[in-house]
């Protein structure tokens, strides 16, 4: 594959790489991305004259020929070609990861390893014969990075730094702006950071180049293909220090539990390294064979290895454990739509992360006088202050439901009702406050209805009576009706049960537009006002109020997946997605809606997908086109990793890749209730 950007990380423990090898760096920290600085990774080999070829980590060098990569879920390869000697170079970066397990997920360690083989010919510079080939070559692995005091001895390399807690995200040559968004940090306060990579083979000497890198160099024999003989080397890191606040309360990385230093961390990796490789690589392997075209399978591992730059898992001075995602460039924590989204992740591979995010939303509800309801918060916080919404306004329907939603699915997927009768209370509250958002008994609410999709038209993004609210709303009240059945509050279980069947026919009645649901049924822009300046809208009635939009049936994908009857009308709602498709499309995926086509989300045009794939609607195979998108924005001077959205807007290194793993999920259609009856469907 081209080269282009790729994130490597760890889960929650903020230790990664962002490797740049168009712009010949790695960005790197023990923090993970946004408190990173570029890191100069010279990886080469040193030819009989004395002279290096290098792969494109470094900015000093000559780089080697036809430098490509290929990743795997959990690992990276870069191969690179000395066409004068016939020599091919590989580099393996593999960050561990099995499901459901712990100790080795959130180990803050690598595995790398280096390889030089015999090439062959190389296009028509090289043929076997033509030149001398070494049978052995001197590799080298160099470090050069700011701030920091790196010492080299036999077999080691050693980093230290002071990391300043306060992270940033600004795009490369340009000044920080409003649009470039500025994290929260603590104020003053540094992480005293320990790294080392260690050299699992005898014989790796110290070197400090011209450049100033300082590294191990060690001399390997050249074999071929079946017998290549690795380097192999363990990078591991380590802090101590308290990284966030989380309801002030300070926390450190949970890791701190399991390692109290570098050299315990460096101590485990090492006796445990072929134990947590066979694992990972079975993982690997497991991924591999399920039958993908390439580019889902690229938007796969780029989504996940995204999504795990962004996780933070803590222990909280309280006694408490904490789970979180930063929002990505926006770094705001654990946004209930977009762990809406990725829970795809949380319920393929490991339920119980998904479980701590719910508890902890609980502590986040505001007061709704009017209704005696509660309104869920958009965020827990952002940058390193986990302390209470930070975004700009609510979405309160739209983040009340998502919760109810992903509660119920929870319970029905795993069998663990546990979190629905220890939230009772805030259940109740929030469907209390949906259900008073009908103010006029239509089954739209008409109140609360910004939504988080906010680059997009009013229409879409803050107008009255939504369809797409409506239709969440009523599978929110009736994912209520269940968790308040299975914990004895039948009467508001009815309640919220009856609200919900009332709606279903007049949303069907007033939004069905003979090929499609409109985006909202009240046009009149009177009385509607920006979310972001207060100020009314300069125009009577909204334009592309009766668009095709990609956003109906959202509120449908999770009730499928446990196998909950939303009663509504599946051809219908079929022929929506079908026809809003077809009528939203750009060349890399759907935008909002039919007149909105500049902004694309490819997380909601996943989420669309796999929600057809389980209703049966036709669906397109759009993945080329999600890919392409990747592809444009990690090349020719772009760096994002896995981007959500297209030029209009920069939702980057964004975590909502991870619902990609709804494949896994929609392709065979799996659904599973474990509280289903017993003799039941």
């Amino acid at each position: 594959m081209q080269l282009m950007t790729w994130p490597l990380a760890r889960l929650g423990s903020r230790f990664g790489l962002l490797i740049e090898p168009h712009r010949r760096r790695v960005m790197h920290s023990a923090l993970g991305r946004f408190m990173d600085k570029p890191l100069d990774l010279a990886v080469g080999l040193i030819s009989p004259d004395g002279g290096e070829r290098v792969l494109p980590l470094t900015a000093h060098g000559d780089v080697l020929y036809g430098c490509e990569q290929f990743e795997r879920i959990n690992s990276i390869t870069y191969r690179g070609y000395d066409e004068n000697l016939g020599l091919k170079l590989e580099l393996n970066l593999h960050s561990v990861f099995y499901p459901q397990n712990e100790k080795l997920c959130v180990m803050p360690a690598i595995y790398f390893e280096l390889r030089i083989r015999y090439a062959g010919k190389v296009r028509w510079m090289y043929s076997p014969g033509k030149r001398p080939t070494p049978d052995r070559v001197k590799l080298f692995v160099r470090l050069g990075r700011p701030d920091t005091q790196i010492n080299v001895q036999p077999g080691q390399i050693d980093l230290e730094y002071d990391q300043a807690l306060d992270p940033k995200y600004e795009r490369l040559g340009y000044e920080a702006t409003d649009n470039v968004r500025q994290g929260v940090g603590l104020d003053g306060c540094t992480a005293h950071v320990r790294e080392r990579i260690v050299s699992l083979n005898d014989g790796a000497e110290p070197m400090t180049a011209e450049d100033g890198t300082q590294g191990l160099v060690l001399e390997m024999p050249v074999t071929d293909d079946e017998n290549a003989i690795k380097w192999r080397m363990v990078w591991a890191a380590h802090t101590d220090a308290d990284v966030m606040q989380v309801q002030h309360q300070p926390a450190k990385l949970r890791y701190v539990q399991h390692w109290a230093d570098l050299d315990a961390v460096v101590e485990h990796a090492v006796a445990n390294r072929d134990d947590y490789l066979l694992l990972s690589r079975r993982f690997e392997k497991l991924l591999d064979q399920c039958p993908f075209v390439r580019s889902r399978w690229h938007l796969l591992s780029l989504g996940f290895q995204s999504y795990l730059s962004q996780t933070f898992w803590c222990d909280v001075a309280d006694g408490s454990e904490w789970f979180s995602n930063w929002e990505g460039s926006c770094m705001f924590h654990s946004t209930v739509d977009v762990e809406y989204n990725l829970s795809l992740f949380y319920f393929a591979l490991w339920p119980r992360l998904l479980k701590l995010t719910l508890n902890q939303w609980t502590a986040h509800g505001k007061v709704h006088d009017e209704s005696g309801g509660l309104i869920l918060s958009h965020d827990m916080g952002r940058g390193l202050l986990a302390n209470g919404q930070a975004y700009h306004h609510d979405m309160p329907v739209e983040e009340n439901a998502n919760f109810l939603l992903l509660l119920q699915a929870y319970i029905h997927w795993t069998g663990d009702i546990e979190p629905a009768q220890q939230s009772a209370q805030f259940v109740r509250r929030l469907a209390e406050y949906l259900m008073w958002t009908d103010r006029d008994g239509s089954g739209f609410p008409s109140e609360g209805s910004a939504n988080t999709i906010d680059d997009a038209a009013p229409a879409v993004q803050y107008a009255r009576k939504q369809t797409y609210l409506a239709v969440k709303r009523v599978t929110a009240l009736q994912a209520a009706a269940d968790l308040l059945n299975r914990v004895g509050d039948h009467s508001m279980a009815q309640r919220c049960a009856d609200v919900a069947k009332l709606a279903i026919p007049k949303i069907e009645a007033s939004a069905w537009m003979g090929d499609h649901y409109a985006v909202c049924i009240d046009a009149d822009a009177t009385g509607v006002i920006d979310v972001w300046n207060g100020k009314p809208l300069p125009y009577e009635q909204l334009p592309g109020w009766d668009d095709y939009s990609i956003y109906t049936t959202n509120g449908m994908l999770l009730p499928a997946m446990i196998g909950q009857n939303t009663g509504f009308k599946i051809n219908r709602m079929n022929t929506d997605i079908t026809n809003a498709t077809r009528e939203t499309l750009t060349p890399y995926g759907c935008g909002h809606s039919s007149s909105d086509t500049t902004n694309v989300w490819i997380s909601q045009n996943l989420w669309r997908d796999h929600t057809g794939r389980y209703l049966g609607a036709v669906v397109p195979a759009l993945d080329g086109r999600y890919w392409e998108l990747q592809l444009y924005s990690n090349t020719n001077d772009q760096s994002y990793a896995f981007i959500d959205t297209y030029i209009g807007n920069e939702l980057c290194f964004y975590p909502r890749g991870a619902t990609a793993f709804g494949y896994l999920l929609a392709g065979p259609r799996i659904t599973i209730d474990l509280l289903a009856a017993v003799g039941q469907p």
